[in-house]
């Protein structure tokens, strides 16, 4: 809803608590028993809804009026700034005046003193010889023209003389029995001459008896003005004219925020979000990057208005508190904005595990001051606080008290500190958004499973796998438990359900890592229905996908410190330790079921499986490998496991030969020799390039008796080309 920043007309429109005072202000001026002119002002600064107290004011007169025998006040509300001259200016004063007391107006009196108006207006064409005044009416038309009125009857020079006029005029008002209220509203909207024009009308040219000026004004803008226009002071020249000043009293601060929640309310009205987590990050942002800004009813319908338009725009992707907060900085400033925009890598990111230095925090925060004195000087320390709202990663440098929340919780939020969300909340463009909010969530909580496959087959074809993974480990802690078996049938596997128990058809590339799958299967509270689970995929899954579950069961292992020292510390395991030997059971028979139908070394996870065989069962281990070795290709595919590759900017660079723990199957001179037997037959060079070159580095490293065995990846393809050179072109 849009909010326009029109004035309120009547009373009952009220909601700043001004309605007393203008009740209050009506009835003296109704009250007031004087004959006499004087001049009331009320002074504010723009914005601060002086029109509306005049409206109040003006209807509260009104009432009266109806409520007694005879109205006591007639209203003229003249408007100055509708005119572009001063001619026009005082030209239309005069109209409005007459007409207003013309029009509608049975009473002989009334219509004498509009007469009497219009002469005296009439007489104004000459009035350049009016002291003071003069030069800026001496272009001033006759009135007649404007109304149709002719007044060039002749008349004897009395009536001509301009001080005859107005004396007519004050006879005319004084035989009145009610008041004339004039209302000029906005005259430090006007320039600096006009503004000068409207006091001097005041007080000289149209100072006439029982008559009352109701004045609205910006007192420092008008004191200014009167100063560079007249060359005096400014202040002391109001106070000549004003005989009553009332200030527009204050609004209490409580009821703009009060009118403002109202608001905010109206704009997210959509919003179900009701945790304490929530109302925390509400209250302290808007307090920091709201609150200080809004002063008036202008600034909340300027702010609302701005606000309603750009949340409509991307509200089902951004987080509406931190659209509020970085609006208001947009609209009041927006020298803070903009520094926010273009410093993303500063203040983008959550935490990251790691421990929070607070040693620099004070150098930091002086330094953030520093710089913020020139950009935004009115408050650069208020300014810190409101960054630092809306940016853990910016609070936890120049603050001590630390910010924990991490990257997925800034997601899953939509935050602006998000690192994917941020340039969303500057561009309002959803075009780089791949997979919407809206699509995630239905994923996650709506969409049954055949729904689901169906979606995920779609995200193949558009290649937004990859992205909805991402969104997937971001939202790890929204994924309902009773969809985990769900969803993890559709991502790895192109046919069966957990859920089910039935065969597991693999996908050939599993989309997620085995540490994902290993995360997404700890939001399973309950031990038993994870392990559970944790059977299913192991017992049911097909040969690509049991290989690459073996992963998971390698770094299960590692995490009870079995098969090698852990090097991964883990606060978690995702089975417990009488269920992983359940787990080590059935995966060594499905190891041993694989291995007899298809050759361990043309597993994908070969050196895996093997590991794992070898750690729970190493003598039928044994007498596979012993086995499948026999044949001198297998051994030295056999062999290049022992090799590792160490690379540098994804390159491999050096080849080296860890252990020799691979003698406990062959010696290292066999070993050498059986690399040898097949160095110049068709079935070693039939084998993949990379297999070529690590059994080439095996044989230079077993051979060299250099206690390091390392070899740079140079001398290892030097070595390749030399032995492809001297293959007998007969057997290859």
């Amino acid at each position: 809803m849009f909010n326009t920043d029109k004035p309120i007309k009547y009373l009952d429109e009220d909601l700043l608590d001004r309605r007393a005072f203008a009740k209050q202000l009506a009835s003296a001026i109704y009250q007031f028993q004087t004959k006499e002119n004087y001049t009331i002002s009320l002074q504010g600064a723009w914005g601060c809804g002086k029109t509306s107290v005049l409206n109040m004011i003006i209807d509260e007169i009104n009432r009266l009026n109806l409520m007694g025998d005879d109205g006591q006040i007639t209203v003229v509300q003249f408007n100055p700034w509708n005119f572009t001259t001063t001619s026009q200016l005082l030209d239309q004063f005069f109209i409005t005046l007459s007409n207003t007391l013309k029009v509608g107006e049975d009473k002989k009196k009334v219509k004498e003193v509009g007469e009497a108006l219009e002469k005296y207006s009439s007489a104004l064409e000459y009035s350049e010889y009016i002291p003071v005044v003069g030069p800026y009416l001496k272009v001033l038309p006759k009135l007649s023209k404007e109304f149709g009125k002719t007044v060039k009857e002749r008349v004897d020079k009395q009536l001509n003389d301009i001080p005859s006029r107005k004396e007519m005029v004050e006879k005319a008002l004084l035989k009145l029995d009610k008041k004339i209220l004039i209302i000029i509203d906005d005259i430090d909207r006007l320039p600096n001459e006009q503004i000068l024009l409207i006091f001097q009308l005041v007080n000289a040219v149209a100072g006439f008896p029982n008559t009352i000026y109701l004045l609205s004004y910006d007192k420092d803008i008008v004191a200014r003005a009167l100063a560079n226009a007249h060359n005096c002071n400014g202040e002391e020249y109001l106070e000549k004219i004003i005989q009553i000043p009332f200030d527009v009293p204050p609004v209490d601060s409580y009821k703009i925020q009060e009118i403002l929640s109202n608001k905010i309310r109206e704009i997210s009205v959509d919003l179900d979000d009701t945790s304490n987590i929530y109302y925390e990050h509400q209250s302290i942002v808007f307090r920091s990057c709201v609150y200080p800004f809004i002063k008036t009813l202008r600034d909340i319908n300027r702010y609302c208005n701005v606000l309603n338009f750009q949340y409509a725009a991307v509200k089902e992707e951004v987080n509406f508190i931190d659209m509020a907060a970085i609006t208001a900085l947009q609209v009041f400033a927006p020298t803070i904005y903009e520094w926010i925009r273009d410093n993303k890598f500063t203040l983008a990111g959550g935490y990251d595990g790691q421990g929070i230095s607070l040693n620099n925090v004070p150098q930091q925060r002086a330094d953030r001051i520093d710089e913020f004195k020139t950009i935004y000087p009115d408050d650069p320390e208020g300014m810190l606080g409101a960054i630092a709202a809306l940016f853990p990663k910016f609070s936890n440098q120049v603050s001590y008290s630390s910010n924990f929340r991490t990257s997925a919780f800034l997601h899953q939020a939509m935050r602006i500190a998000d690192e994917k969300k941020f340039d969303l909340y500057f561009s309002l463009s959803l075009s780089n958004i791949k997979i919407s909010r809206k699509e995630v969530d239905q994923s996650l909580f709506i969409m049954e499973e055949d729904e689901l496959r169906i979606y995920f087959e779609n995200l193949h074809e558009r290649n937004l796998v990859y992205s909805y993974v991402t969104e997937l480990e971001l939202n790890l802690s929204r994924i309902p438990e009773n969809r985990i078996n769900m969803l993890l049938s559709v991502i790895l596997f192109k046919e069966g359900s957990l859920d089910r128990a039935n065969n597991l058809i693999s996908r050939e590339q599993w989309p997620i890592s085995v540490y994902l799958l290993e995360k997404i299967l700890m939001q399973i509270s309950n031990n038993e229905n994870r392990f559970k689970s944790v059977l299913i995929l192991f017992s049911k899954s097909d040969f690509i996908g049991f290989q690459k579950l073996l992963y998971l069961l390698h770094i299960t292992e590692l995490s009870y410190n079995r098969i090698a020292e852990n090097a991964r510390p883990q606060g978690y395991k995702v089975v417990g330790s009488e269920e992983l030997s359940q787990l080590e059971k059935l995966s060594l028979d499905r190891i041993k079921g694989f291995a007899k139908i298809t050759n361990l070394l043309d597993w994908q996870e070969c050196r895996r499986a093997i590991l794992i065989w070898c750690f729970l069962d190493k003598e039928t281990y044994s007498e596979y490998i012993c086995k499948t070795i026999s044949d001198d290709i297998c051994a030295v595919r056999f062999l290049t496991l022992f090799v590792t590759e160490w690379e540098s900017a994804g390159k491999t660079v050096e080849y080296e030969l860890q252990n020799e723990t691979f003698t406990e199957w062959i010696d290292t001179p066999d070993a050498i020799q059986r690399i040898k037997n097949v160095q110049t037959i068709k079935e070693f060079w039939d084998l993949d390039e990379h297999t070529i070159e690590l059994a080439v580095a095996f044989y230079l490293l077993a051979a060299d008796q250099r206690e390091e065995k390392r070899i740079h990846v140079s001398i290892v393809r030097t070595e390749v080309e030399k032995w492809r050179g001297a293959i007998n072109e007969d057997n290859i």
